[in-house]
């Protein structure tokens, strides 16, 4: 029988408790350092978990029920209760909105594009129809170095190749024609597919603990490093501290928004090294957690309906101080942390609710 993975499970985790602080921050500059800690690790992770050899049917049929469905499912109820209530939330918050009206809304939600302020509705939903085209690019990088036939080396290279070329094209289309918006995300996707790539090139030792494990290391090299980061407590907070001094030089990004700060290789080593740190974290952690595992089992209906929670409670904290109205310090950075980790709850709740009625809404078979 096939144990489960905690260390990718905890990694998910962490990535998904600082995707809901950063929303509940909403802005600022500790909101823009959180940017390459959650979005493209999730991208990272995706990789990791990405299976290659179904025909492109099954393939396709598999990812509209895991990533289509839940998102038009949440798209749907999110863009309902806008109706009713976006005027209001969006007075109380500050917030300036295209439109309240069920329609305009509806066809939004089948562009798929969270740019122009479209998805006030459901801001977080804008990550599935863009995981959907990174997961397409990715069948079809996947095929071509299958179809090869290369050894292991040079189907990295071909795989560098190919994510670099899609990197450059999403670079060109979001830097030289500022503000597009594609159909579901396909500039962003173009932009992060890189990092699933890397995901599935580190999967096989991920899954098999054999990079993220102390073993001892015969080679003379790997013996310095372990010297110098002798435990997997020192290795995670090393490169999640390197990942903020990256996060720190490249300034202010927003991944829906396709703003990468000063450099694209800043916010691709500054994710990078928090996707490690949280890799390094996870196996660690193991199973002896079980809130972190399950939360990292769980990070869909956090996605899905985070949103909700989040502005009560920016709404509450408000009536009470206006902590929140100053995101930069570390007073709001402080004052976040409990509110995010009680959204990440009452998601879990509804999660389970919605898998116990509702489960085709969340990929999952019913009875699983």
């Amino acid at each position: 029988m096939k144990t489960r993975n905690y260390t990718l499970d905890n990694a998910k985790a962490f990535a998904i408790f600082v995707v809901v602080l950063a929303h509940v921050l909403r802005d600022g500059r500790y909101f823009t350092y959180f940017v390459p800690a959650s979005v493209p690790v999730f991208f990272l992770l995706s990789g990791i978990t990405y299976h290659h050899g179904s025909s492109f049917l099954n393939f396709i049929l598999k990812k509209i029920k895991t990533i289509v469905v839940p998102y038009l499912f949440a798209g749907v109820i999110s863009i309902i209760i806008f109706a009713f209530l976006g005027r209001y939330t969006s007075n109380l918050l500050h917030e300036d909105i295209a439109t309240t009206k069920v329609l305009p809304n509806i066809l939004f939600l089948l562009y798929g594009s969270g740019k122009s302020g479209h998805m006030k509705w459901n801001n977080s939903l804008w990550f599935l129809p863009c995981l959907m085209v990174i997961m397409l690019l990715v069948y079809l990088i996947e095929t071509i170095v299958a179809k090869l036939k290369k050894s292991r080396f040079h189907s990295l290279i071909i795989r560098i190749i190919l994510s670099l070329f899609c990197l450059s094209i999403g670079l060109y289309l979001t830097r030289k024609l500022n503000g597009i918006a594609l159909c579901w995300h396909i500039e962003t996707a173009l932009c992060n597919v890189i990092f699933t790539e890397i995901g599935i090139v580190i999967a096989p030792s991920v899954l098999s603990a054999t990079i993220f494990s102390d073993h001892t290391c015969h080679n003379a090299i790997q013996r310095l490093i372990n010297r110098l980061l002798t435990c997997k407590a020192i290795r995670a907070i090393f490169f999640f501290v390197l990942a903020l001094v990256f996060s720190y030089l490249n300034g202010e990004t927003s991944a829906r928004t396709d703003e990468y700060g000063i450099s694209f290789i800043l916010y691709f080593l500054s994710a990078i090294c928090y996707a490690i740190s949280y890799l390094y974290a996870g196996s660690l952690i193991g199973s002896k957690l079980s809130a972190i595992t399950y939360t990292g089992m769980n990070t869909l209906p956090i996605l899905l309906w985070n949103k909700y929670p989040v502005i009560v409670f920016q709404t509450l904290i408000g009536k009470f101080s206006n902590i929140l109205d100053h995101p930069d310090t570390p007073a709001a950075l402080i004052a976040a942390i409990v509110p995010a980790i009680l959204v990440i709850i009452l998601c879990l709740l509804a999660g389970k609710i919605q898998k116990k009625f509702l489960p085709v809404t969340l990929g999952v078979r019913p009875g699983k």
